[in-house]
């Protein structure tokens, strides 16, 4: 080994530490965003699949802009999955900001079946809905980010006053 290659090696070790150092002391305050259930909208059935479109409203808690490159995302009710499906222009949200969007999203006729069930098990209550979207964000060295959304859908009789 020639004194200049082993300057190289040697420069580029360094150079890497120095680097690697670098990333570790960043200082990179991020807080996780929300994605709510804002609106749902049942489309025409298509042979054994319905379609809906769900509203979603991503919430962004940090002082930098989020974009995404895509979401997957699926939603529960009554304790069974009702819908799932993929979206891939998702806006970006701004920091401190939202962003709103419509996705779609399909069942099968046999998970609606099961919904059925357990809303007509349910006597008329409220029912209870999980919407799971797993975020993948565009920032470098930003893991993918599963959100879980839960909450109740009010079915049941107000009693009178």
């Amino acid at each position: 080994m020639t004194l200049a290659s082993a300057l190289n090696i040697r420069f580029i070790f360094v150079i890497t530490l120095f680097v690697l150092s670098g990333c570790a002391t960043m200082n990179l305050d991020y807080e996780e965003p929300s994605v709510e259930l804002v609106s749902f909208k049942v489309l025409p059935a298509n042979g054994f699949e319905q379609n809906f479109e769900i509203g979603l409203k991503l919430t962004n808690p940090n002082n930098f802009e989020l974009p995404l490159n895509g979401i997957s995302y699926q939603l529960n009710v009554a304790g069974e999955s009702l819908a799932h499906g993929v979206a891939a222009d998702i806006p970006t949200a701004a920091a401190f900001g939202e962003s709103r969007f419509v996705v779609p999203v399909s069942t099968s006729l046999f998970g609606g079946i099961k919904v059925i069930k357990a809303l007509v098990s349910n006597k008329g209550q409220d029912i209870s809905y999980q919407l799971k979207a797993k975020l993948d964000i565009a920032i470098p060295f930003v893991p993918t980010l599963t959100v879980v959304q839960e909450g109740v859908i009010p079915l049941g009789q107000k009693p009178a006053l």
